[in-house]
């Protein structure tokens, strides 16, 4: 039997250690490393002033996340989303899980949810994760239904859920992460707590359950999320299959794409153009920005040289086919665009 539950299915952002969560997602291209640990990382303690000494890390793989508004077939499938978030994990071929998300006057709540294509949960009665903003100590419970569809041992099938999902900001304190290549980590961070019970039914009949907590920290200078884990527990037995098992998934952001700065006044100030491009891109920004350093990463996170020449010219005929992320360091932050090569 072949389950497996969206890794990636809450994210938050928050300004200050106990000033309020305002935000929901990260509105732009970010880069996570999927890390592994030595031994399960302890994240049970809440509460303030914690600390949470997390150097036992090396990197596994990478996760990029976009953030887009529905397409009609998904409004169709997910009524009511105002954005989607996508997670893809590098590989071969690589693995895509979407978030459904509903803003509605501040209130946030989750319309779906998608594995790869494989596991697809409809949330009927939308997950209600809080009116933003929440203040630390602040919780939310609210009870879910829906449908679900997947597949065991080449079998299609579809039932309905329902359950529970909960949402606390539990936790502050100072978060250290080891140096496993994208750069080490000490700083103040917020905590946002999920928990997600659901129960799976095929005609009336209750066939396991499915059980998710997620954690995650965000950095207290500019509110992004810098590290988030994810542990799932599948108990499912159906048509003669036992699935009794638990997931857990560490990732934590490139530091190279981490900026204090306000990115969304850069992205008002500078584009990248055309896209898709065939050979070169133009960068049009404002004269009095400085441009530093300028890198290129495929959705696996390998770094490419390219030439950058002094009419703000990105030469990239030599790069194959493919979505890459071009990364603009400048003096007042990091622009992150995702454009098609051709």
């Amino acid at each position: 039997m072949n389950y497996k539950v969206p890794a990636l299915l809450f994210m938050f952002s928050v300004a200050y250690s106990q000033s309020p969560v305002s935000n929901f997602v990260n509105h732009s291209e970010t880069i996570y490393a999927i890390v592994d640990s030595t031994n399960p990382l302890d994240e049970n303690t809440s509460g303030s002033e914690l600390t949470w000494d997390f150097t036992t890390l090396s990197q596994i793989g990478t996760n990029t996340d976009t953030n887009t508004s529905p397409t009609s077939d998904e409004l169709d499938d997910f009524p009511n989303t105002t954005e989607v978030l996508t997670s893809t994990t590098s590989g071969t071929p690589p693995i895509e899980n979407k978030l459904f998300i509903r803003d509605n006057a501040a209130e946030i709540s989750l319309t779906g949810a998608t594995q790869n294509g494989n596991l697809i949960l409809e949330f009927t009665d939308n997950a209600v994760l809080g009116t933003f903003p929440l203040n630390f100590n602040d919780a939310n419970s609210d009870d879910t239904s829906g449908s679900f569809s997947g597949e065991i041992d080449g079998t299609n099938i579809s039932g309905t859920f329902s359950g529970t999902l909960l949402t606390s900001v539990d936790a502050y304190g100072t978060l250290t992460l080891n140096d496993f290549g994208l750069g080490a980590y000490n700083s103040n961070v917020t905590r946002l707590k999920t928990q997600l019970d659901i129960s799976l039914n095929i005609s009336a009949v209750n066939i396991g359950t499915l059980n998710q907590t997620g954690y995650y920290y965000y950095d207290d200078t500019d509110g992004r999320l810098v590290f988030r884990s994810s542990t799932n527990v599948i108990d499912i037995n159906a048509f003669g299959n036992v699935v009794n098992e638990t997931v857990i998934v560490y990732e934590v952001i490139n530091q190279n794409a981490l900026s204090t700065n306000d990115e969304s006044h850069i992205e008002k100030t500078m584009n990248i153009y055309p896209n898709p491009a065939t050979n070169s891109l133009r960068i049009d920004c404002n004269e009095n920005i400085e441009i530093r350093t300028i890198e290129v990463l495929d959705l696996g996170g390998r770094i490419f040289n390219v030439a950058y020449y002094s009419n703000n010219i990105i030469d990239i005929s030599h790069l194959t086919t493919g979505l890459y992320l071009i990364l603009i360091h400048t003096d007042t932050g990091v622009l992150t665009k995702k454009v098609l090569k051709k």
